[in-house]
């Protein structure tokens, strides 16, 4: 399948994909919500993590929009909107997943074809691999 076409589809079957404007916040939090590994916002068309995060990693995705209100916080909050995910092999990377797709969703090629945002991850410590 080529690429335009699968992000065609990915567009049209996946309601859960955020828009991403500028001063959305994204939260990397642990499976149980209750650990907060790592969080970014959208500025000046990247989205840029400070922490390291280990090589396949389970995670949930957070995304709160600008000016988000207390009760969409605490809708986001209750699980009802996180994205299950994983930290890729190269700590580059998160790899969403979605019941409408066979496999997961690499979030640096998503964001960076269909929001024009670029995902910065630091290098994990030990690896100086670029993404």
């Amino acid at each position: 399948m080529s690429d335009l076409l699968f992000w065609f589809l990915v567009s049209q079957t996946i309601p859960g994909l955020p828009q991403m404007p500028p001063g959305t916040e994204v939260r990397l939090v642990s499976r149980d919500l209750l650990t907060v590994y790592g969080s970014a916002r959208v500025e000046d068309g990247r989205l840029q993590f400070t922490s390291a995060m280990r090589a396949g990693q389970e995670l949930r995705l957070l995304v709160f929009p600008p000016d988000v209100s207390d009760q969409e916080r605490a809708q986001a909050l209750s699980g009802a909107q996180a994205i299950p995910g994983r930290v890729s092999d190269d700590g580059h990377d998160i790899l969403v997943e979605f019941p409408q797709l066979e496999g997961p969703l690499s979030l640096r090629k998503w964001l960076a074809q269909e929001r024009d945002i670029l995902l910065i991850m630091p290098v994990p410590s030990g690896d100086r691999r670029a993404p």
